[in-house]
């Protein structure tokens, strides 16, 4: 009884000579090469559109077409959430703040301060009146809207007062 051969043996007959990998007449189509190459050589060579790393395409034009811009913060913006019925958000960064600002213009309506580290989580209550700040220091901040009868409009939710912190561990990583 002669032995079976392995499927190492069948694999290894056909690069004795290890220039041929596929037969001819098993290829259907062969697609020219166009130049591209994937996004992960890019990095590796220092190369892309842009010429050498860390250099720009100098014709590229670049252009802002976002409705609003809020620049507040001096650093990454983390967490942003929009207010239920106003257009007014609350964002928060890897300056150790938190924001309150109006959509349209960008102002600041107030700044929620506190924070030893990033702030990295943001929220409105249900009904508007509140915002809570999370950051990694371990720290959630709750801030609550204080009503004026003069103020009208978007000044009516400048004027915020810190409630209480509650504590978590030294450091919060999400």
């Amino acid at each position: 009884m002669a032995a079976e051969r392995t499927h190492a043996e069948d694999f290894e007959e056909g690069f004795e000579d290890g220039e041929e990998y596929i037969d001819p007449s098993d290829v259907l189509a062969e697609v020219e090469d166009d130049g591209d190459v994937p996004m992960d050589d890019d990095d590796e060579e220092g190369g892309g559109e842009g010429g050498e790393e860390g250099e720009e395409d100098p014709n590229f034009i670049y252009e802002d077409t976002s409705i609003s811009h809020f620049g507040g913060h001096q650093g990454s913006v983390f967490a942003i959430a929009l207010h239920p019925s106003q257009p007014i958000a609350v964002s928060g960064g890897e300056d150790d703040l938190g924001y309150i600002w109006t959509l349209e213009e960008g102002e600041v309506l107030a700044k929620l301060t506190g924070h030893t580290d990033s702030v990295t989580s943001v929220g409105f209550s249900h009904d508007g009146e509140y915002v809570s700040t999370g950051g990694m220091d371990g720290n959630i901040r709750i801030w609550r809207r204080v009503k004026r009868g003069d103020k009208q409009g978007l000044d009516a939710w400048k004027t915020w007062e810190f409630l209480t912190v509650l504590t978590g561990p030294d450091e919060v990583m999400v």
